[in-house]
């Protein structure tokens, strides 16, 4: 899921993470608050530790 949103944030393309349409210069940033958000709001913990998972691999 991370390669997908760096590939639509380097192409220009659509973005939508978890339903959200992202758009303007600082998308990864929103990309990443939103994964943020979703993942603090989750109440199963596979779901967090995935989420968990993303954001890291965006940050890198």
């Amino acid at each position: 899921m991370a390669a997908r949103i760096l590939d639509a944030i380097r192409s220009g393309g659509d973005l939508y993470v978890l339903d959200q349409v992202i758009e303007g210069p600082d998308r990864l940033e929103r990309a990443r608050k939103v994964l943020i958000e979703k993942r603090d709001a989750c109440s199963d913990p596979d779901e967090a530790a995935f989420l968990t998972s993303i954001i890291r691999a965006l940050e890198k």
